[in-house]
This record gives structure tokens, sequence and C-alpha cells, in this order.
């Protein structure tokens, strides 16, 4: 497949424990619960905010299933827990810069975190996004208190570049670790 033709819709990947799909409207409710809580929130400087109402969130949903998506802006998936059918967070690869660059960007319930259900998630979006999109480059950044988050992407192979200081994170200025894997052999080969 070429690479535009992945932003036909949000395609479905799968780990042993998780799925990654696009949310519907039954995903409103319980997404809402995960980003009200201010655990989740406290590591996505403002830029993630609960839904003023049913409209804002129906809005949002034609936005990452529709108007993004074929904008070939950015992916948006419901990470889903396997043996509880139930959407438990979020992951995003969008960003992307003349189709070699790519950025990831993740938060999950605080009920499963500690499990490597994070982990693997970031591990599935990374393989789709260096083997299907061929992307060179995959961006990751991090607020520097978010241990469990940068361990996260230490264990996909992502390596500490710097830090972004008062950098934008979300609607904030924060200082921000940047990450990031390489891959050399997709240098020029997303057409």
């Amino acid at each position: 497949m070429k690479y535009a033709d992945y932003f036909k819709g949000i395609p479905l990947l799968e780990t042993p424990r998780i799925s990654l799909r696009a949310f519907t409207r039954d995903d409103i409710q319980p997404y809402e619960a995960i980003i009200g809580d201010p655990c989740v929130r406290r590591y996505l400087g403002n830029g993630v905010e609960p839904f003023k109402d049913q409209m804002a969130a129906e809005r949002w949903l034609g936005n990452i299933n529709g108007r993004l998506l074929k904008a070939k802006r950015v992916f948006t998936w419901c990470v889903t827990y396997k043996p509880e059918q139930s959407a438990i967070g979020r992951i995003d690869l969008g960003g992307f810069e003349y189709r070699t660059v790519g950025e990831i960007s993740y938060h999950l319930a605080r009920d499963y975190w500690g499990r490597g259900l994070a982990t693997e998630a970031v591990g599935a979006v990374l393989a789709f996004g260096t083997q299907k999109l061929k992307l060179h480059r995959i961006e990751a950044m991090v607020l520097p208190g978010n241990k469990a988050s940068l361990v996260v992407l230490y264990k996909n192979g992502f390596e500490e570049e710097g830090l972004l200081r008062r950098h934008r994170f979300g609607r904030e200025f924060h200082d921000a670790v940047m990450l990031s894997v390489i891959k050399e052999e997709n240098l020029g080969a997303s057409k």
C-alpha cells in the first residue's frame, strides 16, 4: 500500500492484550472519565480537556475519524483492553512532516498503569509508523517528572535527545524531554 492509502480509515492494530481501533460514540463516556482524572491530566500539558457537551464530543469524533485523518494529520486510536473489551486510553501518531517524521503521544486510565499496556500500545504504533508508513523518525515529548512514560519509551527503543526548555507542550509551556526512534533504512522510502 502507498502512504496515502493508510489514511482511508483508522487501522486496527492488535497486541496480545490490547486492540487499537477507531473511537466510537460508546467510548466517549469512559474516555471522559479517563481524561477527567487529575492524575492522568497532570502530564498532558492541558492539551486534552473533557468535552463541554455532547455536541463537542460529536465534533471531536468527526475530526479524529474524518477531517484530521483525511488531511493526513493524525491517527487517533482508542486503546481497548481485550479481556474487558473496554476503552482504557488513547494513543496518537501525527504531526507528520514530509512523510518522514511523526510524533507519538498516549495516555491510559490510572487503573491500567504499571501493567505494560502502554508499552504494548507504543510498540504497536511504532511498528505501524516504521513498517507501514515508512517513517524515518518518530518523536515523543515527555515532561521530565513522568518517569513511567520515559520507561515505556526506553523499552520501545526510544533514545533521549535532550531537554527542550519552556517548549510548547499541549496548551502550555514546559520543559520537555525529547526522545526519538530513527530508522535510517526508511529515509527516502515513504513515497
